[in-house]
Parts: structure tokens; C-alpha cells; sequence
């Protein structure tokens, strides 16, 4: 049987002695610290503030957005026992990085505690137009000292490499690009400060673990460990020759301790890592260019875009059913390429049948350096009328970057019988349509006389203006019936009319989206959205795919269709507007954003009358 140590005991006594204090509260107090007073413009600095005692809320920063730039957040806790009290203690890490040059003040960071603010003092920050900073007296004991630390002046044995498996690609091909990080000294942890924003690519990123496995490699002469710690597949989106901007990461480098006497018997033991001292220091990759081939001329008709190695299956749930029982058709592309951005391929039913948009799925594997998978259209399809009925086969063009051609892949036509289901009639007539269907129980009923009246003999009715408008009124509905049979058929039948006639109505959805991200001033996903209406407006108006739509082609198309230059002008400056501020650092305010949205909203509107 278990019993307890006396030291057991006497922990859980000083325990129990303690939590009434904590239960009864301590007085908040706030404290907000930098690591440092001055640095160079883009260098990073951690803000730190400790929250000591219990009921406080979490706290609030000061604006800070005109010189800095919030890259990363942390916290950890400390509890102590001074006088047989405890007290605890929370302490929140944010690491920003500089943005602009001059002396600012970081305001007193807010902390409510039932009801009441608590504050802090400001903090003086000085930030010079570039690197050169050196510790400030103020500087808080235990950080790590600033990138430019005396001790590494010259080679500091890391540095950052980006790599791209193949410098050529076609557009919508992916290129794989690699971040090593080079090593002659120690390197305890790194976190990242600035990223690429990859603007003009389609982004996947493959799994890296964090702590990446290292290799030997020379160069000059000069042993270097190698280690792997981003990985990504990029799929250009438009031609010519694209720069991909540097990386940065901010490295915790291990430095020897500097020999002050010869043959101290002391010294070898300072030497070993375990008494090393850290240094910060932040290490960039190269910009890398990649050259973007434009794909041959000669596509075929049924190419929406698909850049890889393909294939199509096409699949229903049976081939036998009854009339108004569901079918589900499954559509799958599976391949290598850009699994997401796939566009289904063109599908024509019989003119009998109701079409539901379908569900897409997508599976998308990363591994072994390939972005495969597979992308399923999942359809549901009524039948209104008994029959034998035939699905065409499909043909669904992509372009092989391997054998440099154009290839489809197909598959086989689907005959399905549909025998008329139990209760149901079809209106007889050889123009009836697929909602020309009735109830049984619903016929012609008997006409009782309860009334009769008498006219005057030589009255000429067909005289009567009443007459005419009773014979040229069912004539008007007969047209208006055929009218909107064609309309209907058109819809089935042919995807450009389709497509066409939604286009308003889709982009008018999006800027319904956009516009609650502009209430709510979120730019990222404000921008995002109004690109979503224009990117698709175009796509329906032009029956194209919008993955697959790049500058020059939307210029070409726009002046085809004989599209005046500053209506297509001012549409293609949305584009770039939306790009730009998607992968640009948060700079949009709300007058800004809302006079965007009036002029996207005004340019579909031009367009739509263009087109």
C-alpha cells in the first residue's frame, strides 16, 4: 500500500495553506517591456507584458500599426511562493516587425479587472533606416542580444537558400520550391519574420516537420549541415519571367565565449555548448526567377485550363429508375496538377431531365514531392419522362507539360431506362416539356348547369372588343409557353447561355459577401471576394474557365467582343487591385475599401452592358 514521504506531506500542507490567498485575489499590476529601444528598419522586437495577479481580463494593445507590424505571438506563466504566499504570474511575448524609420511611442497597454482599467507606462522606441542598433541599457536582463552582436560581425555561418527543382515550367505546371537553411554554427531555434507572398502562383505546401533532419554538404572548401524547413508547390497563373521575393527567418545562433587569458585551466570548460551564450540573428534567401512558358496555341475545344496527367471516369448509382426518382451521376478527375482549381467538364443531358448543381469533392495528396488527387462533381439528376435515354460520353481536355501536347480524356456514353413511375401521368400533346406533369385524380371534371341566361337575338358578339381580346390572349400565352420552353431547353443544352444568364446574379452573391467583410474591415477576405465576382462575372459572361484566365487572355477575349478599351481598362484595374491587396500587407482602410467596392460594382455593371 502507498504512504505518503514526509516531503509529500509538507507540500500538500504549504498547499493547502496557500489557497485561501489565492482564492481571496491579489492586486493586478501590468508591466510592458521590449527587448530593446533601438533597432534597424525591418528588424523584429518583442513586446513583452506581464500580468500579475488573478481576475483580469486579457489585454489590449495600443495601435501600433503605423510603425510595426504584429509577426507572432506567445505566453507562459510563472508561480511563485515568497512568505508562505503564492503568487502567479502571465506573461504574453509579441514579436513585431519594424516598418517604419523615427522615434515612436508605444502607448500603455490596457488590462480591465472588474471593471476598472489598468495600465501601463508608454515605451520610447527609435528605429533607423537601416541595421546598427546596439543594446540599450534598458534593454531587459536574460533577452538575446540584437542581430548585430559584436561577436559575429563578419561570416556568421548561416545563411538561407531557396531552390526550385526546374527553372522552366509551363503555366499551371507546378515548380517545386525549396528553403534550406546552411549551418557552420549551432542554431537552437528559428521562427519565420517574412514570407513570400507568392503573388501570380497557386500555392500548396507540403508537411515539413519542425525540426527538420540535417545532412553534410561542402561548399568552398567550408563543411555546412543542411537542414529543410519549408517546402512548397507553386503553380504560376500567368507567362514570362516571375521573381519570387526573399525569405527571412530570425535565428537563436550559439556563440563561443570570447578568450580573455592563454592557457586558462578554466577556459576549456566555458567552451562546451552547454555554457554558450545565444545570438539573434535574422538571415535572408536570394530572390529566385522562374521563367513561365505560355501553353501551345492549338488547344482543343473542350480544354478548360487542367495542366498535369489525367484521368476521367463517369459513374451513376443505376441505370434503371422510374420517372421523378433521383439519379446521382459521379464525375472524377484524378491525376498529377492543380487538383483545386479543376473546372468540371461540359456535360449534356437529355432535355427531359432535371439538372441539380452538383457537389464537388476534392482529395489532394502530398507526398513524394506531387501534388495528386483526385476532384469529384457529384450531380443529382431527375428524369420527368419514361424512356430510353443516353448520357454522352464526356471529352475533357488538359495539357501534358511532360509530352508538351494536348491530350482528353474520355469516357463512355451511360444508357439508362426509365419506366413511368406509379400515380403519374404525361400531358398528351408532342410539345409537352419535363414540367408538363399532373396528378391523377386531377382530369377534366363534369360542368353542372345551375343558371341559364338569354341574350338578344342579332346581338354579334364576335363584334365586341372583348371577343378579339379573348382570341388574341390565348395566342400571346401559346407564345409565351414556347418562349419559355426554348428558354428552358437553352438552359439544359447550352452551358454558354447558361452561364451567361446567371453571371449577374452570381457576382451580385459575391459583392453581397464582400460587402459584410467590408462592415466587419476585413480586407483580406474583402478583396478576395470582389476578385471572386469579377473573376466569375467574366468567367460566365465568356463561357471560360476562371482558373484558367490570365491578363492577356481577358484583354484578347474583352477585344473580340469588340469591348470599348476603358470599360476593359477599368475591369482589368479591379483584377490587379484585388491581387495586389490580397497578398500586400493589411494597408486598406474602410473609405478606401468602400470606394472600391462602388468602383468594382460600377465596372461589372459597364461590362455587363459591354458584353
Amino acid at each position: 500500500m502507498f504512504k505518503p514521504s514526509f516531503k509529500a506531506l509538507l507540500l500538500i500542507f504549504l498547499l493547502a495553506a496557500a489557497l485561501p490567498a489565492i482564492l481571496r485575489g491579489q492586486d493586478v499590476t501590468v508591466v510592458a517591456t521590449v527587448d530593446r529601444t533601438q533597432l534597424g528598419l525591418n528588424e523584429a522586437f518583442r513586446l513583452s507584458v506581464e500580468i500579475s495577479g488573478r481576475g483580469a481580463g486579457d489585454p489590449k494593445l495600443p495601435d501600433m500599426s503605423q510603425f510595426a507590424q504584429l509577426a507572432e505571438t506567445s505566453s507562459s506563466q510563472s508561480i511563485q511562493f515568497i512568505n508562505g504566499r503564492m503568487s502567479s504570474a502571465t506573461t504574453l511575448h509579441y514579436t513585431f516587425l519594424a516598418q517604419a524609420a523615427g522615434t515612436f511611442e508605444i502607448g500603455a497597454v490596457e488590462v480591465e479587472v472588474n471593471g476598472e482599467l489598468v495600465r501601463s507606462k508608454p515605451i520610447r522606441l527609435e528605429i533607423t533606416p537601416a541595421g546598427g542598433a546596439t543594446p540599450q541599457s534598458g534593454a531587459q536582463p536574460g533577452t538575446a542580444p540584437p542581430r548585430n552582436d559584436p561577436s559575429l560581425q563578419g561570416e556568421t555561418g548561416v545563411f538561407l537558400k531557396a531552390e526550385l527543382d526546374r527553372a522552366r515550367v509551363y503555366q499551371n505546371e507546378p515548380v517545386v520550391m525549396s528553403y534550406k537553411i546552411y549551418m557552420v554554427r549551432v542554431v537552437s531555434s528559428y521562427r519565420w519574420v517574412k514570407q513570400p507572398s507568392f503573388a501570380g502562383f497557386w500555392v500548396e505546401n507540403f508537411e515539413i516537420p519542425r525540426l527538420p533532419e540535417t545532412r553534410q554538404e561542402v561548399i568552398n572548401g567550408q563543411r555546412y549541415f543542411v537542414g529543410e524547413i519549408k517546402r512548397t508547390a507553386l503553380f504560376p497563373q500567368s507567362t514570362g519571367k516571375l521573381t519570387i521575393e526573399p525569405m527571412t527567418i530570425e535565428c537563436e545562433v550559439q556563440v563561443p565565449a570570447q578568450r580573455r587569458r592563454a592557457r586558462d585551466i578554466f577556459e576549456s570548460l566555458f567552451d562546451d555548448p552547454f555554457f554558450a551564450r545565444t545570438a539573434r540573428i535574422s538571415v535572408s534567401s536570394k530572390p529566385v526567377e522562374l521563367e513561365v512558358l505560355p501553353r501551345p496555341g492549338n488547344k482543343p475545344a473542350n480544354f478548360e485550363g487542367a495542366v498535369g496527367n489525367y484521368s476521367l471516369k463517369a459513374t451513376v448509382d443505376r441505370r434503371e429508375a422510374k420517372t421523378n426518382e433521383a439519379i446521382t451521376l459521379k464525375v472524377t478527375a484524378s491525376g498529377q496538377g492543380n487538383i483545386k482549381t479543376l473546372s468540371a467538364p461540359r456535360l449534356t443531358f437529355p432535355s427531359d431531365f432535371e439538372v441539380y448543381d452538383p457537389k464537388i469533392s476534392e482529395d489532394v495528396n502530398r507526398a513524394n514531392n506531387q501534388i495528386s488527387g483526385s476532384k469529384t462533381w457529384e450531380y443529382v439528376i431527375v428524369p420527368r419522362f419514361p424512356g430510353e435515354y443516353e448520357i454522352e460520353g464526356l471529352q475533357w481536355g488538359y495539357f501534358d507539360p511532360r509530352a508538351k501536347e494536348y491530350r482528353v480524356a474520355s469516357t463512355a456514353p451511360i444508357a439508362l431506362n426509365i419506366s413511368k413511375g406509379l400515380g403519374e401521368v404525361a400531358v398528351a400533346g408532342g410539345g409537352a416539356t419535363k414540367e408538363d406533369v399532373r396528378l391523377l385524380g386531377q382530369d377534366i371534371r363534369f360542368i353542372v348547369l345551375t343558371q341559364t341566361s338569354f341574350q338578344e337575338i342579332g346581338r354579334r358578339n364576335y363584334t365586341q372588343p372583348w371577343f378579339a381580346a379573348l382570341i388574341v390572349l390565348p395566342l400571346l400565352g401559346l407564345a409565351g409557353a414556347l418562349f419559355y420552353q426554348r428558354h428552358q431547353e437553352k438552359l439544359v443544352t447550352n452551358v454558354a447561355y447558361a452561364r451567361g444568364r446567371k453571371a449577374t446574379r452570381v457576382a451580385n452573391k459575391s459583392l453581397q459577401a464582400a460587402k459584410k467583410f467590408l462592415q466587419s474591415n476585413d480586407g483580406k477576405q474583402f478583396y478576395t471576394e470582389v476578385q471572386r465576382a469579377l473573376m466569375g462575372f467574366l468567367g460566365n459572361k465568356l463561357n471560360v474557365a476562371e482558373a484558367g484566365l490570365v491578363t492577356e487572355d481577358i484583354q484578347k477575349m474583352l477585344a473580340e467582343k469588340n469591348v470599348a478599351p476603358a470599360v476593359a481598362s477599368a475591369y482589368i484595374n479591379c483584377l490587379h487591385a484585388c491581387d495586389f491587396q490580397r497578398f500586400a500587407p493589411a494597408l486598406s482602410h474602410g473609405v478606401e475599401m468602400k470606394q472600391f467596392y462602388d468602383q468594382a460594382q460600377s465596372a461589372i455593371a459597364q461590362m455587363e452592358e459591354a458584353l
